[in-house]
């Protein structure tokens, strides 16, 4: 279901799995297209890796998300009123569906490269060993989530709306739809 690369919108939400790519997209995208970028880890985890509370994240991802183009790097769960609220807000979709293995060979290299280096993240936040073997991080929390996620992104494409979806299955696919829409300018 990939579509032919357009002018994907000026409220653009790039979704997938960790380790798929969401990041350099949604970087990508908004470096081509003058856009902000906007992180949902950013937004959830605070300093020492404090959640902002749920009662916050709702007024949080609307100040975020009010005014101007933007690209969102993150997860569009149901279940989450202020991932809804982005859904909503958003004209285009781009869905990240690697396959597991692809997943989990890029998200194991990312957490573990991070740890060894100590980089910071949002918020000054830094992975650590113990992160590395938990099942609510990265690494376990890819594999754990892939099938899941494959399936509420596969719900929210039958869904008919306005907003455009493009979904991408290979790292090729990622390299040519950006290409095609940056202008040779972006790289997977």
């Amino acid at each position: 279901m990939t579509a032919a690369p357009a002018f994907p919108g000026t409220h653009i939400c790039v979704v997938g799995n960790a380790g798929s790519g969401k990041s350099h997209v949604a970087r990508s995208l908004a470096d081509c297209l003058g856009l902000r970028c906007i992180d949902r880890d950013a937004l959830v985890w605070g300093p020492d890796w404090t959640p902002l509370p749920r009662s916050e994240r709702l007024a949080a991802f609307d100040q975020a998300t009010r005014q101007g183009g933007w690209t969102y790097d993150g997860h569009l769960r149901a279940t989450r009123p202020e991932e809804q609220l982005v859904l909503n807000r958003c004209d285009a979709v781009v869905w990240l569906d690697l396959p597991r293995w692809q997943v989990m060979w890029s998200v194991t290299q990312r957490t573990l490269r991070r740890v060894m280096r100590r980089q910071p993240l949002w918020n000054g936040n830094i992975e650590t060993w113990r992160m590395v073997f938990s099942r609510e991080f990265s690494i376990g929390w890819a594999w754990r989530m892939h099938s899941r996620l494959q399936r509420e992104y596969e719900a929210l494409a039958r869904q008919p709306c306005t907003r455009r979806l493009t979904r991408l299955r290979s790292r090729t696919e990622v390299r040519r739809w950006l290409d095609a829409t940056c202008g040779g300018g972006a790289r997977a």
